[in-house]
């Protein structure tokens, strides 16, 4: 079975608590505090540094709508750099992302787009000595009037049990990708997960 055959892009309803990474939680929380009131603009979106690492950071703006919709790079951090040869500046993620990987990469940001929901995605591989390595892709939406505009994006590598080269981990991803998560997370179900921690911790 092909790589692309292996997506499966039914985006089920999760929560926050489905976030492995503290630090995406922790965008996460900050974004949801934004968004209490609707969709906020990316302007006013400062998190504390200490909950995130802008090296693993990228931001795209939206472009056109629907099953048209695309993305055009404006930021990616420098530990996204070492996984591609070729600048994002001024590219739409169609034109970067490998064709194998289109459907989970394109279907996941549209759905970011289409619901101005946060969404969480991990996509699965192995390296050359057959060791699982995970991209942890956590969307977060931003905009205007209810309008998605911006989408920033915090990608992880996980690999529990070897060292992940960036060099080589997109070819891995090509040659054999499958989605192990693919949820949609609301802004008001990361806040009734945040107010029942402060709950128990009071």
């Amino acid at each position: 079975m092909s790589a692309k055959a292996d997506f499966n892009l039914n985006f089920e309803n999760g929560t926050v608590h489905s976030i492995r990474s503290i630090s995406q939680r922790g965008l996460a929380l900050a974004w949801a505090r934004l968004a209490r009131d609707g969709l906020p603009p990316f302007d006013r979106f400062e998190p504390d540094p200490r909950t995130h690492d802008p090296k693993q950071l990228a931001v795209w703006k939206v472009e056109g709508s629907g099953a048209q919709t695309d993305f055009r790079g404006l930021y990616r951090g420098s530990l996204i750099d070492e996984a591609f040869n070729d600048g994002w500046s001024g590219k739409t993620l169609t034109e970067i992302t490998p064709p194998a990987l289109q459907p989970a990469i394109i279907g996941a940001s549209r759905q970011c787009a289409t619901t101005a929901c946060a969404v969480y995605t991990i996509l699965e591989t192995y390296d050359a000595e057959g060791f699982a390595v995970n991209l942890e892709r956590l969307l977060l939406p931003f905009g205007r009037d209810s309008r998605v505009q911006i989408i920033l994006a915090s990608l992880q590598l996980i690999s529990l049990h070897g060292t992940v080269s960036r060099r080589d981990v997109v070819r891995n991803f090509e040659a054999h990708c499958e989605t192990v998560v693919s949820i949609t997370i609301s802004a008001a179900s990361v806040l009734v997960s945040d107010r029942a921690n402060m709950a128990e911790l009071s």
